[in-house]
C-alpha cells in the first residue's frame, strides 16, 4: 500500500503512539516466547511456532491483561498447576524487553525529524513499567523530546486530554501537530478530535465501516511518513 495524503500545512510537531507504530511489539513479543518455551515440553501444540501464534491469538495486541494469557497457555500445555504459568509471567515481566525490536527506519525517521526542526512526542497507552522498558530499549529517551504513559497520566487514548497534554508539554498548539498511530480508535479518532492532523500506520489492521470520516494520510512504512511530511511542507 503506498501513501496516501489530503493537502495540509507546516506542522512544528510529530507525536508518535509506541506500540506496532514504532515499537514491533508483535515481533518482539514472538521472539521472546520463542525462546522462553523453546526447551519446555509443548503439549497439546504441534510445535513452537504453533504455541506461538496460539499465545499470539490470545494476547490480541496487547489487550488481554498476561496473567490471562499465560494461565490459558500453560493449560493447554498440559502444565499441572498455577506456579507455573505465574513462573512464565514473571519472566516476562522481567526479561520481554531484552527482544524489544524498533519497524525499519524509526532511527532515521525520528533523526530527520530532529534535523529539520520538529518536536517530537510519544503517547502511549499501557502499563508505566513495561512501556517504559520497551521505550528505553529502543533509545527512544534519546530521540524525542516528551512521553507521555497512559498509567502515569491517569488518562488514555482515545481521550482527548491526553492529546492535548502532549502539545503542552512540547509548546505547541495541537493544529500544530501531526500524530502517527496504528489504531483507528485510540489513536486517530482521538487526535482527530483534539484538533490534530492524522497519519495512520495501520499494521494489519482495517479502517471501521462506521467511521465516516478518513485520515489525513495513509502510510504502510514509516519511512513514508517522512514523504508524506515534506510533501505536506512543500504544500
Amino acid at each position: 500500500m503506498g501513501y496516501d495524503l489530503k493537502e495540509n500545512a507546516l506542522k512544528s510537531a510529530v507525536l508518535f503512539d509506541l506500540d506496532e507504530t514504532l515499537f514491533s511489539r508483535s515481533a518482539s513479543i514472538r521472539s521472546f516466547v520463542e525462546q522462553q518455551f523453546s526447551e519446555r515440553a509443548l503439549g497439546r501444540f504441534a510445535g513452537l511456532a504453533t504455541l506461538c501464534e496460539r499465545f499470539m491469538e490470545l494476547d490480541a495486541r496487547g489487550s488481554v491483561p498476561k496473567t490471562t494469557v499465560y494461565r490459558v497457555i500453560t493449560e493447554e500445555m498440559g502444565l499441572p498447576c498455577d506456579d507455573e504459568g505465574q513462573a512464565l509471567f514473571e519472566d516476562y515481566e522481567a526479561n520481554a524487553w531484552r527482544h524489544a525490536l524498533a519497524f525499519e527506519g524509526m532511527r532515521e525517521l525520528l533523526l530527520w525529524l530532529r534535523e529539520d526542526g520538529r518536536k517530537i512526542g510519544i503517547v502511549s497507552n499501557g502499563q508505566t513499567h513495561i512501556q517504559l522498558r520497551s521505550f528505553l530499549a529502543l533509545n527512544l529517551d534519546r530521540l524525542v523530546d516528551t512521553y507521555l504513559i497512559s498509567e502515569t497520566e491517569e488518562c488514555r487514548k482515545p481521550d482527548t486530554e491526553i492529546f492535548w497534554r502532549a502539545a503542552r508539554r512540547l509548546s505547541v498548539e495541537p493544529k500544530d501537530c501531526i500524530f502517527v498511530g496504528d489504531s483507528p480508535h485510540a489513536d486517530m479518532a482521538g487526535a482527530r478530535a483534539a484538533g490534530m492532523t492524522t497519519v495512520w500506520l495501520p499494521n494489519g489492521l482495517t479502517w471501521p465501516e462506521s467511521f465516516e470520516w478518513r485520515p489525513d494520510a495513509t502510510v504502510s512504512t514509516l519511512d513514508e511518513v517522512r514523504t508524506v511530511v515534506a510533501q505536506w511542507d512543500r504544500h
